[in-house]
This record gives structure tokens, sequence and C-alpha cells, in this order.
């Protein structure tokens, strides 16, 4: 039986490192991510990433804030994204997620 997709928990894995397998790993799918009473998707094509949302933005600043999150749960499935909100490569946005939650950056 194939499988369809796959999910996790934000708790001891970080949802970076699942966004660069998936971009390494040049997949195609859609997440949906869950924080509490947030919600969040995000969508790749070929290993990029290509929209976000959190129910108050799209784009990199949804992306941004949903990489914020440190607790929750995360579900990956096969359903093609229709939307094309993010331009940025995926290394660019993972990083910048990361520079935005360190709090001793001084840039």
């Amino acid at each position: 039986m194939k499988s369809r997709g796959f999910t996790g928990t934000l708790t001891n894995t970080s949802l970076h490192d699942i966004i660069q397998l998936i971009c390494i790993g040049r997949g195609t799918c859609r997440m949906q991510v869950r924080s509490g009473r947030r919600r969040g998707v995000i969508g790749f094509r070929d290993g990029e990433i290509v929209h976000a949302e959190n129910g108050v933005s799209c784009g990199e600043e949804a992306f941004f804030s949903i990489l914020s999150w440190e607790l929750g749960v995360f579900e990956c499935d096969e359903e093609p994204v229709e939307k094309e909100t993010i331009s940025e490569s995926w290394d660019f946005l993972l990083m910048e997620s990361l520079r935005r939650l360190d709090p001793g950056n001084d840039f």
C-alpha cells in the first residue's frame, strides 16, 4: 500500500527540518499545520515553497508566522497547490525565518 502523505508532531522535530527535507527531495505537496487554534498551509511544488497562508495573511509573512509556532502538528498530502504567493527560494526563506526567530540577532 502506497502512502498518500505523512504527519508529525512539532515537539522534538523542527518544522524547519521537515521543510528542508521536502525541498531537498524536490517534493510537491500541501502541508497543513495546526498549533492550538492557529491554522496554516504551506504549498510546495518541485521542491520550492510556492504558497503559504495562516488565516490572517498570505505569502512570506504567513510563512514566517507559521515557522514561529513551536508546538503543534502537521500533515502533508498530495493535494495540488493552486496559488502562488511566494517567489523567493526555499533556502532564503528558511534562513530568514531562523534570523527572525533569533532574539540575539542585531540585523
